[in-house]
This record gives structure tokens, sequence and C-alpha cells, in this order.
């Protein structure tokens, strides 16, 4: 990440803050901390793990992201949109209007960078 835009270190940060939020939730959820979840085990379990493998799947990305592959920004962008309409579409709360903004603030700093994240590495892959 040599002479990254600062623009691309903060929507790098907003995207390990929403790996953060996908892990925390998940382990909320992993200890029955979460008092507006139904009482079965499966359901818990299922959300359990989708969340952290959500929040896996953000802090491989973000990795990604850092190394300059294509695949990852489309894959991060895709991401964001995605879970921000769910959030939309989900009951919505102010927690949820934290968590929406945290999903939609990287996703024009990620376009306005587009170029800096599509352009080869320069590490020993060179062109990925």
């Amino acid at each position: 990440m040599n002479n990254c835009p600062p623009s691309v270190f903060a929507a790098l940060i907003f995207i390990l803050l929403n790996a953060f939020i996908w892990l925390t939730l998940g382990i909320i959820i992993v200890f029955d901390g979460h008092p507006a979840l139904p009482d079965e085990p499966l359901i818990k379990g299922i959300m359990a793990y989708l969340f952290l493998a959500a929040a896996g799947i953000l802090l491989g990305l973000f990795v990604l992201l850092g190394k300059r592959r294509r695949i990852a920004y489309f894959l991060v962008v895709g991401f964001l949109i995605t879970t921000s309409l769910w959030l939309v579409f989900d009951d919505f709360g102010v927690v949820d209007l934290v968590v929406l903004a945290i999903n939609l603030v990287p996703i024009p700093l990620l376009i306005k960078d587009r170029d800096w994240y599509l352009q080869a590495s320069s590490g020993v892959n060179g062109s990925q």
C-alpha cells in the first residue's frame, strides 16, 4: 500500500470497521446476547455462522484490496451494495442507520479511486 491516496486509506478503514461489526454481531449471537432473535438454536447457529463468514470475507477482501487485486475491488463493492440493501429492507432503527452509513461511505471512495485499485500491483505477481 505504498503511496496510497488518503481516500483509499479511508475506504480500507471503513471496510475493516464493517468487518469488525459483522464479527462483533456474530460473537454476540454465539454467546446468546442478542435479545431480538428467536429461541431456536438452529436459526441462531446459522445466523452466527453467516455473520462470522461475512466478517471473514470482508477481512480477506480488505487484504486483497490492499494488494490491488482486481477481483477484490468488484467483490467488495458488490458486498457493500448488497448488505446496504439488506439493511434498508430490514427493520430499520438508529443502529441500522449507523451501520448503513459505514456500508455506504466506502462505496463512493472506492469508485473515486477505481484506477488505483484496478492498476497492476507492483508485487511479485505482476498483473494480478
